[in-house]
């Protein structure tokens, strides 16, 4: 081709330039396009028009956020480019981009707001709570029991809840020793615990100060293990008042066996003392008696003086004869038997009035006008 006719006169592989874009139309990718002439990705978009020029896969930028309109799940939305759990909010927006369920997460807790989502958040306004296992409304974070809808707190951790209609119930729920109370008393069924119910069965009774077996307010001792009861409210006890009775009949069984001992004792005395004035008299009668027969045997003399001594008795052949008593004489009289006296035994004084000390000493004002107290074994008067 002439010169006049080819665009490109030094140019052997050109002639034409149809667009003017100075680019011959053999090279110019674009020959009808004067403001494209180079396409390098192939993707039919000029590299002048083309956003990604060396990118086949893109060529524009709608929201101009860097990621090309084909690539972007929000080509118009410059704050969004992808969304990949494909819920329709971008993953720069969505709290949990890889979970479809879930989008927000209004308390920043790490669990979504969607209740009916993966892991939702039960408490949405509230950071530190997000699940409630046993729908009580509390939080199982903050639910002392999570999985009973009964209880929800226990103040002092002793494992029992405080809401006394609960499951479970703590009586004492300041209190971590005790929890129930079985007899309704307000002391503890624990023995180990604080204020422990001694009697956890007996709402009248709940301490026991001395062990004795008896609850305080039914002991009348309450720190005398040794008594309980004073049935005449004498400030002494029954034990001790037993005792005490049992040695003071003692005392006056062996005081009337004494007293029946002297008498016995002045009865033989007297019947010893009588038999011996008795024989006195007797000898004494006899005495006279000896001495006026004395008396008439020495004024009768023997016919033929002294018989011979010496001599051998004459038979006798007759009866000898006897004198005769003299029946008209009185009978000696015999002394009437005197009874001795009986021997007083002074009376035993009795008790006017008893009472304890603040000493714990029990005193006695007896009938006598005397005052006794108790060491332990015996009353000593004062």
């Amino acid at each position: 081709m002439g010169d006049n006719g080819d665009a490109f006169p030094n140019d052997a592989s050109e002639t034409l330039d149809s667009d003017n874009d100075g680019v011959g139309d053999n090279a110019d990718v674009f020959p009808n396009d004067p403001s494209e002439s180079v396409d390098t990705d192939n993707d039919g978009v000029g590299d002048n028009a083309d956003w990604a020029p060396e990118d086949p896969s893109e060529t524009a930028d709608y929201d101009e956020d860097g990621v090309g309109d084909n690539a972007d799940a929000f080509p118009e939305d410059p704050f969004e480019t992808a969304d990949t759990d494909n819920d329709g909010v971008g993953d720069n927006a969505d709290v949990f981009p890889d979970d479809a369920t879930q989008i927000t997460d209004g308390d920043g807790d790490g669990y979504g707001d969607n209740a009916s989502g993966t892991n939702p958040d039960a408490f949405p306004e509230d950071e530190t709570e997000w699940v409630d296992s046993d729908g009580d409304g509390v939080g199982d974070n903050g639910d002392a029991f999570p999985n009973d809808a009964t209880q929800t707190s226990d103040v002092d951790g002793d494992g029992y809840g405080d809401n006394i209609q609960g499951t479970n119930p703590d009586l004492f729920k300041n209190e971590a020793t005790q929890w129930a109370d079985g007899d309704n008393d307000g002391y503890g069924d624990n023995p180990d615990g604080v204020n422990a119910d001694v009697f956890p069965e007996d709402p009248t009774e709940w301490a026991d100060s001395d062990g004795d077996g008896v609850g305080d307010n039914a002991d009348a001792f309450p720190n005398d293990a040794t008594e309980t009861l004073d049935t005449d409210g004498d400030g002494m006890g029954d034990n001790e008042q037993a005792v005490l009775e049992a040695k003071l009949a003692k005392e006056e069984e062996e005081a009337a066996a004494a007293a029946q001992r002297n008498l016995l004792i002045g009865i033989g005395l007297a019947m010893i003392a009588i038999t011996a004035a008795v024989v006195v008299v007797l000898r004494k009668r006899m005495a006279d008696g000896d001495e006026g027969a004395a008396k008439d045997f020495g004024a009768t003399e023997l016919p033929g003086g002294m018989p011979d001594m010496s001599a051998q008795p004459a038979q006798s052949y007759g009866a000898t004869a006897t004198a005769m008593p003299d029946m008209t004489a009185q009978p000696v009289a015999t002394p009437a038997v005197v009874e001795p006296e009986p021997v007083a035994v002074p009376a035993e004084p009795t008790v006017v009035n008893q009472w304890t000390d603040e000493n714990g000493h029990t005193w006695r004002v007896m009938s006598d006008g005397t005052n006794r107290w108790w060491n332990g074994t015996d009353w000593q008067q004062v």
